[in-house]
């Protein structure tokens, strides 16, 4: 070897580095798994900020199940089949009559929904979990939405 040559054996330490005078080079492999773990943080960081940053507040999640309990009420209550067969002649004016007694009773449903439901914050999410008319409704709510699960029978003590 010449004069200012340094051979990686003399510098065990540096096994994946190699000197060129006086500077240290990191070999390209371990350079591709550090930047992929530091890329993957960064996106993870951010991820994270941004579920945090959309994660529904509990009033939003009390207009959205407002909303899905009213239709759900109205599609199995407010149909024709429902009427008295001595009534079929009224049976569209109380089908209209039975939704718009649902669509005015908002407030109650919001006030029942809202003293029913527990919601559980995890920052990035929230699980809301709502026991109403005997049954239980669980809701994940992430980036401004939310997603409900089946209804369950709620177990009577």
């Amino acid at each position: 070897m010449g004069d200012g040559e340094f051979s990686n054996s003399q510098f065990p330490i540096y096994e994946n580095n190699y000197f060129l005078r006086g500077f240290m080079i990191r070999d390209s492999k371990s350079n591709k798994m550090n930047g992929f773990l530091g890329s993957g943080a960064i996106a993870l960081a951010i991820g994270a900020g941004v579920m945090g940053f959309t994660n529904p507040p509990r009033s939003e999640y009390i207009h959205y199940a407002s909303d899905h309990l009213s239709e759900e009420i109205t599609k199995n209550q407010c149909k024709e089949s429902k009427v008295p067969e001595f009534l079929q002649d009224f049976s569209g004016d109380l089908v209209d009559a039975c939704e718009t007694a649902i669509g005015a009773s908002r407030g109650v449903i919001k006030n029942s929904l809202d003293n029913s439901t527990k919601r559980r914050n995890a920052l990035i999410f929230s699980i809301y979990t709502t026991e109403l008319f005997g049954r239980r409704y669980q809701t994940i709510g992430a980036f401004g939405n939310f997603l409900t699960f089946s209804a369950e029978d709620v177990e009577k003590k």
